[in-house]
């Protein structure tokens, strides 16, 4: 009998050690973001960044802004949005109305990779060249990505109510309506 020069175990070895280092690496789990904590002020530009989307009028922008399984209880419409169509859906209606928001009194906790905005701001409305001041109190909830970014996980949204009974004519000019 004679050796074979070239034996299959010499071939198999090595492209088996690379098939099972690919294996391994893709059963890796997908690295943690950093938990580096966040300044005030960097949780403060988030309602700036999205205020000025806002003003881009383009509700694929704004939504941007959101996580894909975001919650908004939005001021102006009785429907709960859970997803980016539903948020998209909210702000095609509420970008006509050309809001520009500014936050009167916040409080900021920030907690890691999660930080809380909540307060109460102000929103400019402008229907059929009047404009109107709508206040309201607010949550807006970020959670960092693995990317780093923050995006919204949770924002809700409501006007004061003091000025819905004083003043219930405010609302009703500015309500969305929505699709049955």
């Amino acid at each position: 009998m004679t050796k074979n020069a070239f034996p299959l175990t010499r071939i198999l070895k090595p492209g088996f050690l690379i098939f099972l280092g690919l294996m391994l690496m893709a059963c890796a789990p997908e690295p943690e973001v950093k938990d580096v904590q966040a300044s005030e002020a960097e949780i403060e530009y988030l309602f700036d960044r999205w205020n000025n989307a806002l003003q881009t009028g383009d509700s694929a922008t704004v939504t941007a802004y959101y996580a894909n399984d975001a919650v908004l209880l939005p001021t102006l419409s009785n429907t709960i949005r859970t997803d980016h169509d539903g948020i998209r859906d909210y702000f095609d209606y509420f970008l006509v109305l050309q809001p520009n928001g500014r936050i009167d009194k916040q409080h900021i906790s920030i907690n890691g990779n999660v930080a809380i905005n909540t307060g109460i701001y102000t929103f400019t409305l402008t229907k059929q060249e009047h404009e109107k001041k709508v206040q309201a109190r607010y949550s807006f909830v970020y959670e960092r990505q693995n990317d780093g970014e923050w995006l919204i996980v949770n924002h809700h949204s409501s006007a004061m109510p003091e000025e819905i009974v004083e003043k219930p004519e405010l609302m009703e000019d500015i309500l969305i309506e929505e699709k049955s």
